[in-house]
């Protein structure tokens, strides 16, 4: 086993490999998923955490970026503050980082880090304790270094994605937020109650309001979307087959 998977991770904090050095070690995004609930636990005694409420602010634009964070429980938005209003860029979920700013030569935040979900748990790690660690476990500098390039890809991604018909922007980002945090229905459908607006739903993406409420119009009426109260049901299977038929 990987000495950067989740139960070889908790042997190092445990003290049963390197001299822990009282920071998270961050093998990699959305390393939680493999923790029990009792790992956890263990995991928020080594890593003090932050337990935050809907609305607070984990850090903000022009703070001095200290610390990378991991998010363990919870939804956070990250959106740049502009004098037009604020432009939502990410919403991320639990076992994502944020925060990697901090590594930068005159660290400050590029962005602002918001609660979106009622509340939400962050574990910290120091620039200091990041650094030690890197000294004495280069495999975490490297892990890191990962995470990064996969953020990279994904934003190469999407820049490609620019030169795609609006619709379809809108249709492939309903399905990656429903896939990540959609409730499953019985009818094969995911529910997805995230409280974004059109508006932020058209920043996540790059697209305008209104052509949000075009895509969203015409996804209805194929079936392959729902309202449903202040959120929708999306049925991931006939959204695809929607996307396909009016890719270019």
């Amino acid at each position: 086993m990987s000495p950067w998977e989740p139960h070889a991770l908790l042997r190092l904090l445990r003290g049963r490999g390197p001299k822990p050095l009282g920071a998270f070690v961050v093998p990699g995004a959305r390393f939680t998923e493999g923790l029990s609930p009792e790992e956890r636990k263990e995991v928020e005694a080594i890593c003090p955490p932050r337990r935050l409420s809907r609305g607070e602010a984990v850090f903000r634009q022009g703070d001095e970026a200290e610390s990378l964070f991991i998010l363990v429980e919870g939804r956070v938005r990250l959106f740049l503050e502009t004098p037009k209003g604020e432009r939502t860029l990410a919403l991320l979920g639990p076992g994502d980082l944020f925060g990697e700013s901090f590594l930068t030569p005159r660290p400050r935040q590029g962005v602002t880090a918001q609660v979106q979900s009622p509340g939400a748990v962050v574990c910290p790690i120091s620039r200091a304790q990041f650094l030690a660690l890197c000294r004495q476990v280069p495999e975490a500098a490297l892990r890191l270094c990962a995470v990064l390039a996969e953020r990279v890809a994904y934003l190469s991604e999407e820049l490609a994605g620019v030169a795609l018909p609006a619709p379809v922007r809108v249709g492939r980002l309903l399905l990656s937020l429903a896939r990540r945090f959609g409730v499953p229905e019985g009818d094969g459908g995911l529910r997805l109650d995230l409280g974004l607006t059109q508006e932020e739903l058209g920043s996540l993406c790059g697209v305008s309001r209104v052509s949000v409420a075009y895509a969203l119009r015409r996804f209805r009426e194929a079936g392959a979307l729902k309202r449903e109260g202040a959120g929708y049901l999306v049925y991931p299977a006939r959204l695809e087959g929607v996307l396909e038929d009016l890719a270019p």
